[in-house]
């Protein structure tokens, strides 16, 4: 067998004949998880529930027992390279924190498996899930908005311990398949009809997973049955998120989508383009969205100086985050914090605020090392992709994840990680 037959059975779409519900299983949890919606997922480490941490673990370790997986040298490199990290943080800031190394290093034994196991079928797996959580979510959207005000959300409410269950923004309400948040939610930034929140935290989490299933239709899985009807599924939820990364991301994949199919038509359709952009980008929530993040980021200062002394942590947006934590990059920029949270700027001087920005969570607690890794891994994947599904782009799985990671920090969760780290164990 030649290494290009090698390259593309390790990127074929799915084989009904290997794939079973267990599989189907699998990356459902991940989903989930990924979701952060609620509390007994939203830990996302062992630092806080062991048992849940554990759960996605023992998954992946059944299926190494159902598809015999080995380990490759990339994976003992890997895990060899984050424990010399490891050491030199312990060595730099003088205390060892081994919950700390295990955490990560079980976030990639899953990522691994997953890729390893399932090889091209994690993709059409994932977004048939998608698929069907957004016709989930497509319904109860409707529900909620035929309801109207916060009727869905006070039936919701009802449930017993609903409250101490629910991780959604907002003081929403997660019921695992569905989150709803309050209407007060969508007025603040004149959201109407109601977002579409999915199984995700907030509607711009749910957004992200419904591109990367998109994604996978266009341009992975998209021989497969019923594609079509998948496509357009994916892309009316994606529409009732309102999610501005969720329709940035859009805009790129149906651009280079067009561009695979036919540089002419883009050209010709460009005038259409720009108006469409245009307008997209002029509806009330897209620009009072983007006024809002503006404005937030020229009060860092003030919002960090408001939270000294909260009991609960605020969350700035993802541009102010990622000034925050940028400023313990340039404190600590070789190696970061390493889950030293104590040496955070704004820790020391007793502020209590929640970072969501991915691509500053990665500066500020792995440094230049695990920005040079993240990117280097996620250019190869995105290289990798171009070449084993046969498109135009190879910036195209980079410049997603690349958006993803400037919104939120879930690039370091094992499902987000089986996309940009996927070239990196095939």
């Amino acid at each position: 067998m030649t290494e290009n037959s090698i390259v593309q059975n390790n990127a074929t779409p799915i084989n009904q004949k290997r794939v079973s519900f267990f599989e189907y299983f699998l990356v459902f949890v991940l989903i989930i998880y990924s979701g952060h919606a609620n509390e007994f997922v939203a830990e996302g480490s062992n630092l806080g529930s062991p048992i849940w941490f554990l759960i996605p673990v023992v998954l992946a370790g059944f299926l190494i027992i159902r598809r015999r997986i080995p380990f490759n040298w990339q994976f003992y490199l890997l895990i060899f390279c984050f424990l010399i990290y490891f050491i030199a943080v312990t060595i730099k800031y003088g205390e060892l924190r081994p919950k700390y190394f295990l955490n990560y290093a079980f976030l990639f034994f899953v990522a691994y498996v997953t890729i390893k196991g399932l090889k091209g079928d994690f993709f059409h797996i994932y977004e048939v899930i998608i698929f069907y959580s957004a016709i989930i979510g497509l319904l109860f959207w409707v529900i909620q908005y035929v309801l109207g005000g916060d009727i869905l959300y006070n039936l919701l409410g009802k449930i017993t311990s609903i409250y101490d269950f629910s991780n959604v923004s907002e003081n929403g309400l997660n019921i695992i398949v569905y989150s709803v948040q309050p209407s007060s939610s969508s007025y603040r930034f004149d959201f109407l009809p109601p977002r579409n929140c999915g199984f995700a935290w907030e509607p711009g989490g749910f957004a992200v997973y419904l591109c990367l299933a998109i994604l996978s239709n266009l341009f992975i899985s998209n021989k497969t049955k019923n594609s079509s009807l998948r496509f357009w599924i994916l892309l009316f939820a994606l529409i009732s998120t309102q999610s501005t990364t969720g329709y940035v991301i859009l805009l790129v994949i149906l651009g280079f989508y067009f561009l695979n199919k036919n540089l002419n038509i883009v050209i010709i359709l460009l005038p259409l383009i720009v108006a469409a952009l245009v307008f997209i980008f002029s509806l009330p929530f897209m620009k009072d969205k983007i006024i809002s993040l503006i404005k937030e980021t020229g009060d860092v200062n003030s919002i960090v100086e408001s939270s000294i002394g909260r009991e609960t942590s605020i969350n700035p947006q993802r541009f102010a985050s990622f000034m925050i934590a940028f400023r313990d990059f340039q404190d600590n920029p070789v190696l970061g914090l390493g889950g030293q949270d104590e040496e955070s700027w704004t820790y020391k001087i007793g502020a209590n605020v929640s970072k969501i920005t991915g691509i500053g969570y990665i500066l500020s607690q792995f440094g230049i090392v695990g920005f040079l890794f993240f990117t280097i891994a996620s250019l190869k994947t995105s290289i990798s992709f171009a070449k084993w599904y046969k498109y135009k782009g190879v910036l195209l799985l980079f410049a997603i994840i690349l958006f993803i990671s400037i919104s939120y920090s879930i690039v370091l969760s094992p499902l987000i990680m089986g996309f940009w780290m996927y070239g990196l164990f095939n």
